[in-house]
């Protein structure tokens, strides 16, 4: 097969298939898509790796290798702290204000009666289901965009500029998540798009190097899953001030504090020996296709 021809399989795959999913939450009001389309990707994922790529051993080319718990449990650290201390510079700033003596936010969320520690236990308790239901879509989502789309594109581009497209391209497969009159995104958050879009080079890069830093995905899962859950459910609600307006281009992780201190964490992170390791691994994978009965399923 020509070498290019499983990328655009997947590009084109994951880019239609969440629209009929779009269609039917307009049509329905079923808030499905959140979910589904991460799925999406890893059927994606499925589809150009198995039928048209067609590498030996699908769970090594697409580096669902070994659980490294100690890295992964660093890897969610460190987006945790990234949250902290961009909220703490919106803070000092007064960019975004944050509320420490009424929780205004926490209260409105979960409820004006009970104390603030009862009222963040509960948030806390909620981010956490959230964060365990949600590990295995977060496996879809990197899967694709960083076991199978980031191998590809670095033996070719390199890593770097592999790391900086992808991010981009899954900023801008998000955009059903910003269209209609359903879901969670209203006007204000629509006009979030194109600042989010760039949180998710950065946010791409990040989850790259913690790929090659472990050497699988699994460091990028437990990152991704943290973001989805830890940071926006529970860090960027536990202490905001419920009356405060949000700009997505200031505030957060994806405001201009929070790219500065994620460009800090890249960095960082790029100079660590694993990742200078992981990042000259060579594809080996991608030479050779064996036949298609030969390839293994990531279960296997």
């Amino acid at each position: 097969m020509p070498a290019r021809r499983d990328v655009t399989v997947f590009l084109v795959l994951v880019f239609l298939l969440p629209w009929p999913v779009w269609v039917v939450e307009q049509l329905t009001g079923s808030q499905v898509l959140f979910f589904v389309a991460m799925i999406c990707v890893a059927i994606s994922t499925w589809v150009a790796v198995r039928y048209v790529w067609r590498p030996g051993n699908i769970r090594q080319a697409t580096a669902i290798g070994p659980v490294r718990w100690k890295l992964c449990l660093l890897a969610a650290g460190l987006f945790i702290l990234m949250e902290v201390v961009a909220i703490a510079l919106n803070a000092a700033t007064g960019v975004f204000p944050v509320d420490l003596t009424d929780f205004s936010a926490l209260r409105e969320a979960y409820g004006p009666d009970g104390s603030v520690g009862a009222l963040a236990l509960r948030a806390l308790g909620f981010s956490l289901v959230q964060l365990v239901l949600i590990l295995p879509l977060a496996f879809c989502e990197e899967w694709g965009w960083r076991g199978y789309l980031l191998t590809r594109l670095s033996s070719r581009l390199g890593p770097w500029p592999a790391m900086v497209l992808i991010g981009a391209v899954a900023g801008v497969w998000h955009l059903p998540f910003y269209l209609g009159p359903w879901f969670s995104m209203g006007a204000d958050e629509r006009q979030s798009f194109v600042p989010f879009v760039i949180y998710c080079v950065f946010f791409g890069v990040l989850l790259g190097l913690l790929r090659f830093a472990g050497g699988s995905i699994w460091p990028a899962v437990a990152a991704h899953a943290v973001n989805n859950t830890i940071v926006f459910g529970f860090l960027d609600l536990v202490a905001a001030d419920a009356d405060a307006q949000r700009n997505a281009w200031t505030t957060g992780l994806s405001g201009w504090q929070g790219l500065l201190v994620m460009l800090v964490a890249i960095v960082a992170l790029a100079s660590t020996p694993a990742v200078r390791r992981g990042m000259r691994v060579p594809d080996r994978t991608a030479v050779g296709a064996s036949a298609p009965g030969a390839a293994t399923a990531p279960g296997d």
